[in-house]
Order: C-alpha cells, then structure tokens, then sequence
C-alpha cells in the first residue's frame, strides 16, 4: 500500500492520473462513481483527470448506464488505439520489430537479417526505413506513436540512450541521439533481458511475481533480476551479468575476455555445439534441433540434455544466490518449452508445467520468444501507464 504522505502534492496527482486510467484501461468501461470507490478518490479529483483525459482522446464518453437514484451516470470508455508504440529487438541475426495499441494488441510485425558486415549506424538506417513502412501501410501518423522501444544486447545507459558496450554485435558507446532526431519519435532504450523481465511483470504469466529473475538464451545469456516488482540495476547499472559467473576450469575464451563463463556453456551457440559433438552435423537453427524428427533421435536428445546440465548449473547459482520465487527462461530457447520440458521431467522422473528446486519455480516465459520484443514496445508507454520507473 503506498502511503500518500511521503509523496508531494505533484507526485500525488501523476499517482492519482495513473491509477485512473490503469482502471480505465483493465475494466474497458467504467463510470467516475465506479473510479471514485473503487480508487477512494473524490468525485472532483476523479472529474478533473476524466477531463484531461478525454481531451488528450484516451478516452471518451460512450453513452450512460443504469441510475440508482438520481441522474444516470456517464459511461467513460478507454480508447485502445488512441496512441501506439514501436518495439524493436536487436540481436546478432535479425532485427525484429513490432507494433503495438495502448492494449498491447500486435497490430504489425516486421523482421530483416542483421548483416554482419554493416556498421550500426547502417543497420538503423535500414530499421528507420521499415519503421515508416509499418507506420504508413497502418496507416498510422507518427503523433500518435508515444516512441521506439529498443531491447539491445548489451550495457546500456537509458538515460543517456547510450549502448555502451555489445560484444556479441562488436557495438560500443553509441548514441542514439541523432537516430532518434533523423526517426522524429522519442527513443527509450534498455538491455534485453531486462526489458524482457519487465514484460514477465506486465503481461507474462508471472504478473503476481514479486521477486524472480529471467534468463534470456539468445547468442549469450542475459539475467533480469526483478525485487519487488522492480528491475534491479544497481547504482552502475551492471547487475544481472550471470552470464559472465565462470562454470568451469576450461580456457575457453568468452567475448568479454574472461573464461569459462556460463554463456560459452548454455547459450544458442552451446546448444549448436553440443548438437555438433554428438550427431556429426550442424544445425542452422533451433527450429532444426527441436523439429519433431531431429527431437525424436536418441543423439539430439543427448545433446540436448548436455545443454540442460550445463543451463542448470547457472539457474542453481543464481537460485543459491538470490532465492527469488521465480526463475523465468526465455529468449530465443523459450518457444520450445514443451520440448526442454519433456526432457526435464523424464530425466527427474516428473510430470510437471515447471521445476522447483530450494523453493523456487523454475518456469518457461508466457511470451516464449518475443519477452524481449513486447518489453521494448511496452517502454514508450511506461510514462503513461506508471507513475514510477518500475527500476531500481
């Protein structure tokens, strides 16, 4: 429960428009009578934000409903397509972007290859490109976009829309500044999996989840450690880096420049590794390993199962370590949880939808392989719908 007193009388007002149109938007129609109980806030509070609101078209007045006495009250009605948001996903393969309502329905989706021998600043020269195409064939203006999610793989300060430091895409320090000048729409941008926990929190199925952290498996491994319902920064902005604790005595070198880091044994480029080193072949996608007659091989299972092994050698830490109540796999290997988890409960003897081990549930991401892509269309809207960065 927040306590109103610790608050100003500005803060207090941002509090109070938040929560009225958070209720706005979860009951679709509602009256003020229903928003003033429901919130305990007074009538002409209530009328005051209704009335910014409709004037800003994010809601309006959409007939009257029943009277228990008295003059029939006016229904108020959240406007779902009153504003969009763009999210885009940047990793070593492929761009991924999508858009989406004050609903979070997708209403678009494009993707193109991520080509290795492109600078950045090229790579979203040809992103600003498919952002006004989805725009124009949706016929949307751009004063009704509220900005450009990024999720990028790697350091970033979202305050002064800096990527400092991606090695996976050889990106560091870059501003985002002219780009977000040249596209003509505000730019948020935040580390993947970060952006995909704060997803699990908003939409995923873990929306009750007060402390858990995600592990997004792409070509690294990111964490996003969430306390409270808030993503856990630090004060250098450098928490969550599991994918860099070491696992082995190897001398296998990882792209940060230490060894035997987690990632170089549970990330996408592990799982090609082990396919590799069990069945002779390689693979050219996870879509190969996991298809129904490549799964159904006895060396693809082994090899996959060596993966698991290796993945829950880091879980387990990370479980030691901060014994959240959730953790939460997802990126590119969360799509395939029926899969990983057939091999999980055969190996434990188990037939379950998750894993428990010290208390904590170990669960596959409701957004299987978009937590990273929604969280990034979902950042625009934050000043919006939270009177408070949900980070710390």
């Amino acid at each position: 429960m927040i306590n109103l007193e610790t608050f100003s009388q500005d803060q207090i007002k941002e509090i109070n428009r938040s929560n009225i149109i958070n209720i706005i938007k979860q009951k679709g129609e509602i009256t003020k009578q229903e928003i003033a109980v429901a919130l305990k806030l007074s009538i002409p509070t209530v009328t005051t934000n209704i009335n910014q609101l409709i004037e800003e078209g994010l809601i309006e007045e959409a007939g009257v409903g029943d009277s228990t006495g008295g003059r029939k009250p006016i229904i108020l009605k959240f406007i779902e397509n009153a504003r969009f948001s763009v999210g885009v996903d940047v990793s070593p393969d492929t761009v991924r972007i999508v858009l989406i309502n004050l609903n979070n329905k997708i209403i678009d989706e494009a993707s193109f290859p991520y080509i290795k021998n492109f600078s950045f600043k090229e790579i979203l020269e040809s992103l600003k490109v498919e952002i006004d195409s989805l725009l124009s064939r949706n016929h949307i203006n751009k004063n009704k976009v509220s900005g450009v999610g990024f999720s990028l793989p790697g350091l970033v300060d979202e305050d002064q829309l800096i990527l400092e430091n991606a090695p996976n895409i050889g990106v560091r320090d870059f501003d985002f500044q002219e780009f977000q000048s040249s596209l003509q729409l505000k730019v948020f941008i935040e580390n993947e999996a970060n952006i995909a926990a704060y997803a699990e929190t908003e939409i995923g199925k873990t929306t009750s989840m007060r402390n858990g952290v995600y592990v997004s498996i792409t070509e690294g491994i990111g964490t996003g450690i969430i306390i409270n319902q808030h993503i856990f920064k630090s004060s250098n902005k450098k928490a969550g880096e599991f994918g860099h604790m070491r696992i082995s005595d190897e001398a296998k070198a990882c792209n940060c420049g230490r060894t035997g880091c987690w990632e170089l044994y549970a990330s996408k480029k592990a799982l090609f590794r082990y396919y590799e080193e069990f069945t002779g072949l390689k693979a050219s996608s996870l879509d190969e390993i996991f298809s129904e007659e490549s799964f159904n091989t006895l060396l693809v299972r082994k090899s996959i199962e060596r993966y698991i092994d290796c993945l829950f050698i880091g879980i387990e830490n990370i479980i030691l370590a901060l014994n959240p109540e959730f953790v939460i796999i997802g990126g590119e290997l969360g799509k395939y949880e029926k899969e990983m988890l057939a091999l999980i409960n055969r190996k434990n003897n188990m037939k379950s939808s998750f894993v428990e081990y010290e208390g904590t549930k170990i669960v596959f991401s409701a957004l299987k392989d978009k937590g990273s892509l929604i969280g990034a269309a979902l950042l625009p809207f934050e000043d919006l719908f939270n009177y408070t960065k949900n980070i710390i």
